[in-house]
């Protein structure tokens, strides 16, 4: 963190302590140059849990929105949770391990009783703004779709949170439209592995580069605890690999983490979420 943006947030930090009679741990002192905030009682928290895979839950004052859910035991070596909550399903595409199976004509525990939206457009869960832009899957999958892909812009507040599913290449009109609106983009929740299944190396580093988020989310890498033998997923890497050498990289015990609606931009940090007890091979 640069010496001005460490000044402004530790005015912030002070205030937030006036205000709230918040009396900072030693942890949290020396992780004041991370973007995890604490909890206070005088605002309502984004709240991101990580299920596995590309499969997220976001909640904000209430609501909770389900993103991705995969089938169990398609491609990859695990289950997906059998009583999962959520006021609403948002899935970037049909591939089962992002669509729960639907599209393979499976019968996911949720089916008919969680509402599913996969269609660009605009929807309101709550005070949950949900913005869907027409991506397109990275090549050469998909095709038995068309290789549709929705990236999701999950706003609350002047909180954003950016899904981009599968999605390969951005273009500029996905630039265009991902920054409409919006200041910047809190967190990135995006595909990386060390076997660049989804986007490769140089596609990655555009992707971050021009959407400059604060906190990127890795998904959609090989989990190794929850799969049976090294080579599977197929063509699937883990993240440590990529994550090796670097120091901007929190990774934490929890698969739920939380913030505030209102964090102060900061250099781009790497977040690895565990993912839910619930999953298992």
């Amino acid at each position: 963190m640069h010496m001005r943006d460490r000044l402004i947030y530790s005015i912030g930090v002070l205030l937030l302590m006036i205000c709230t009679s918040w009396i900072p741990s030693m942890q949290e002192i020396q992780n004041l140059d991370k973007p995890i905030v604490v909890k206070t009682a005088l605002e309502p928290l984004v709240e991101i849990t990580y299920i596995a895979h590309a499969s997220f839950k976001v909640s904000y004052k209430g609501k909770t929105i389900l993103i991705d859910p995969y089938a169990d035991k398609i491609w990859l070596g695990y289950n997906f949770p059998k009583e999962i909550q959520a006021d609403a399903i948002f899935s970037t595409h049909p591939h089962y391990d992002h669509d729960g199976g639907l599209f393979l004509g499976k019968t996911p525990s949720w089916k008919d009783k969680i509402p599913f939206y996969t269609d660009p457009g605009s929807y309101q869960i709550g005070e949950i703004t949900i913005k869907g832009i027409q991506g397109k899957h990275c090549d050469p999958y998909g095709k038995e779709f068309g290789q549709k892909n929705t990236i999701w812009v999950i706003t609350m507040g002047s909180f954003t949170i950016v899904h981009l599913g599968d999605n390969g290449p951005l273009t500029n009109e996905n630039y265009k439209a991902l920054k409409e609106g919006i200041a910047n983009i809190d967190v990135l929740m995006v595909p990386i592995d060390s076997q660049y299944h989804i986007l490769k190396a140089k596609e990655l580093q555009e992707v971050l580069k021009n959407l400059n988020p604060t906190v990127a989310i890795p998904m959609h890498y090989r989990i190794p605890e929850l799969e049976g033998a090294s080579d599977k997923p197929k063509d699937l890497g883990d993240i440590t690999p990529y994550l090796k050498g670097k120091t901007n990289v929190d990774v934490l015990d929890s698969n739920t983490v939380s913030f505030l609606p209102e964090m102060a931009q900061s250099t781009l940090r790497y977040m690895v979420l565990k993912h839910a007890a619930e999953v298992t091979k």
